[in-house]
């Protein structure tokens, strides 16, 4: 009955160490929800997952609708000698027009537009001028700016991703270190009590018994001692006193302790692409490329542009019509082109065409320029690719380096298990003496307290552990 007491007595204490205690999962919620830095890093997110939104707006169709020139001139009622009729002024016009720019890679472009006129002294006169004209443009270069752009949106994405889901790690790993420090102060204050009253018990007895004077040196030595453990204590105290109110800070809770703590998956899984900033600098890799291509372009263009359009004159006075069609070939400082043009007048049957020809050449002046900014561009290119091999190789050190970590973690757990394993049985073997009188008390609370120092450490490991796993998380994000 004796042995089983003692050993109820052990299992209590040991559970005293988390009972009443917070719950790990409402320690960190509380402390997210508390946290300035957690409220800015989720609108900082919140924000950039708004921007993606807005680089994802398809493009619309563009219309612009315009008054055009609006005009009232003096009435004019003159006489033409010449042609022995009136003289026909527009007093009032106006010239309204609607552009349309369709949302394509050749920016097409539609143009409608209306002239209207009226004249005050003849109240039959009227003219109305419509056109209809259309224009798109063919890019014979073969770049796409497209591309640069989804390109770019990626990365931000990605940067935005990384950075929320490393601040939400980081601060897991915060509070974890927190809670870390204040059990770490907690057991070094109970086994430096624990000492002190062993120590005082010795110095009492050490004094009943006749074996210490007071005044002796060993006396005066022993007080020493046993003041400077007191110091020890009382800075103990006081470190976990400031501990806790950074855990308060921190979690916006009073401390009393930690339970629930979830068990570490320590697995590490080498990803073939690398991490986020392996995948960025490949990003950098292809934006450089983009860059260079769309210099080229810029430096080299080569395009044709086709348009054409319908427009005509209906008035009191007769009816005309016209339509037109050109094309023209541009090629870096030069371009040719042609147009085709044909009219007709009302009451005529005759056809009017009309065929030109025109070209041009500028010299260049942006040669050397445009040379240097193409060398600096490709310079940026070997540089991001230099930033890919090392983020590639950073990745793999790091992740070596964790795996260290974790075997050492690994080690330093099975180190503990055994420990638990022999203070359990070195009780369990206490107790036996002790029945038959072969052991002392002291010696049972000793080994009680040892278990109970253990229980420090098993938590203090699962913490260890579970910062291990934030770090993997981070190398993998």
């Amino acid at each position: 009955m004796k042995k089983k007491l003692t050993i109820l007595t052990v299992l209590l204490a040991c559970g005293s160490l988390l009972s009443a205690a917070t719950a790990y999962s409402t320690i960190l919620s509380s402390a997210k929800a508390n946290s300035p830095q957690m409220q800015n890093a989720e609108l900082t997110y919140q924000n950039s997952l708004l921007t993606q939104q807005q680089n994802d707006l398809d493009d619309v169709v563009q219309v612009t609708v315009s008054s055009g020139t609006v005009s009232v001139l003096p009435a004019d009622n003159g006489f033409n000698p010449q042609t022995g009729r009136k003289t026909v002024n527009e007093d009032l016009s106006l010239e309204p027009s609607v552009e349309i720019v369709l949302p394509n890679d050749g920016q097409t472009t539609i143009t409608a537009s209306t002239g209207l006129g009226f004249e005050y002294g003849d109240k039959d006169y009227y003219s109305v001028s419509p056109s209809v004209s259309a224009k798109h443009t063919f890019d014979l270069t073969g770049y796409d700016s497209d591309i640069a752009v989804s390109l770019s949106n990626s990365r931000t994405a990605l940067q935005s991703e990384m950075t929320y889901r490393m601040a939400h790690l980081s601060f897991e790993s915060q509070v974890l270190s927190s809670i870390k420090a204040i059990l770490q102060a907690e057991q070094q204050l109970d086994e430096a009590k624990w000492n002190l009253s062993k120590a005082e018990k010795i110095f009492s007895d050490s004094l009943e018994l006749g074996n210490m004077s007071e005044g002796s040196i060993s006396y005066l030595q022993t007080v020493n001692q046993i003041n400077l453990q007191k110091n020890s204590i009382a800075a103990l105290e006081k470190q976990i006193a400031t501990a806790c109110e950074q855990y308060t800070t921190l979690t916006g809770l009073t401390w009393d302790g930690v339970d629930d703590l979830p068990s570490p998956d320590l697995t590490l899984n080498i990803l073939p692409s690398g991490n986020t900033d392996v995948v960025l600098a490949g990003i950098d890799v292809e934006i450089a490329t983009q860059n260079i291509e769309a210099k080229n372009a810029s430096v080299s263009p080569s395009s044709i542009v086709v348009n054409g359009g319908v427009n005509g004159q209906i008035s009191s006075s007769g009816k005309a019509i016209e339509g037109s069609a050109g094309v023209t070939y541009n090629a870096g400082n030069w371009s040719i082109g042609t147009g085709f043009s044909a009219s007709k007048v009302q009451g005529s049957n005759d056809l009017n065409p009309s065929l030109t020809f025109a070209g041009s050449w500028t010299n260049k002046t942006t040669k050397r320029s445009d040379d240097l900014e193409l060398q600096k561009l490709n310079n940026d290119l070997i540089s991001a690719q230099n930033d890919l091999t090392d983020a590639r190789t950073e990745y793999v050190q790091s992740a070596q380096n964790l795996r260290l970590e974790i075997l050492n973690y690994t080690y330093t757990l099975q180190n503990q298990d055994a420990q638990n394993s022999y203070l359990a049985s070195n009780l369990e073997y206490l107790n036996r003496l002790y029945e038959a009188g072969l052991c002392s008390h002291d010696e049972i609370e000793d080994a009680q307290k040892e278990l109970e120092w253990a229980e420090y450490d098993n938590t203090i490991n699962i913490i260890d552990g579970l910062i291990i796993e934030n770090k993997i998380a981070q190398l993998n994000v």
